[in-house]
Parts: structure tokens; sequence; C-alpha cells
């Protein structure tokens, strides 16, 4: 099974947290790059979660993903002109289950222990490119270590 870490870009329109909190808002998580939208539409199973990591916040969100890659298309409109640099190569409808309060510094210690990537540029680089693909073990690993959460319904 595959599960998810998605990162929450600052965008010329909107700081991270504003963008992650605008997707998930309207229930939804954007592939702003085509490479995410590919190893989502590769990867994606009947029951992926995904976790988000904020720039500045660390990882604060849990969701279950719905759908499978949607393109831009099925969006309403509205929304699309509102997420079009988020999901310009499509989208997964998306529920969120869980919140945490975090840190990035927390964030960093946790996700180099857990995915053993000792190198922090490494880490850096990875979360860069917007999405890192978890194994159940790793996704599981990271739920626990962060605690319970605040449940969302």
């Amino acid at each position: 099974m595959s599960h998810f870490l998605f990162t929450a870009a600052t965008l010329r329109e909107r700081s991270s947290p504003e963008s992650a909190e605008l997707q998930l808002g309207h229930g939804l998580w954007g592939c702003c790059t085509p490479l995410i939208q590919q190893n989502l539409s590769q990867y994606l199973t009947p029951h992926s979660c995904g976790l988000v990591y904020v720039l500045k916040v660390g990882i604060c969100v849990e969701f279950r993903i719905l759908t499978a890659v949607l393109p831009l298309q099925q969006m309403d409109e509205f929304l699309h002109d509102d997420l079009k640099m988020e999901a310009r190569f499509g989208f997964v409808r998306v529920a969120v289950t869980r919140r945490w309060v975090s840190s990035p510094q927390e964030s960093h210690v946790l996700l180099q222990e857990v995915l053993q990537i000792p190198d922090q540029a490494e880490l850096t680089r990875r979360l860069s490119l917007g999405m890192h693909r978890l194994t159940d073990g790793e996704y599981q690993a990271i739920v626990e270590r962060l605690g319970a959460g605040v449940p969302t319904g």
C-alpha cells in the first residue's frame, strides 16, 4: 500500500499555509507538477492516505484520498480559477481525518529518522519536490510519533 507526504509550497499568490487550507477547505489536493500527477496515478491505492507538510509549520494534516487523479476540467470553474497553480495537473478529492500542531524542526527530525535520511539537505530537496511516497510502515511510524492529533469529524 502506498501513502504520500505532500508539501504545500509558497506560491506567488499565497503562503504555504494559505494554499494548504484553501485546498483542504474544498476537500481536494492538487497535483502541481506532472511528476506528482504521474506518481499519484501510478501508486494510488483504494486505501491511500496523505500527510501534509506545510513550510514553516511542519506536518499538520492527515487525509484519506477518496478518488483517483481527476483532470482540472472536472473542478468547479470558480475553484479552478483559485487553485490553478496548485492543481494545474489535476487533483484528488480528500477527507481530512486529523490535524496536529508541529514545527518544521520537529517534523524534520521525525522524517529524517523514519525515512532514514540523515542529511538535512537531502530531506529538504525531497520535500521541495512536492510529494514523497511513503510505505505503509513509514506512514504508520510517522502517524504514531505525531500522536493522536485532533480528529476532524
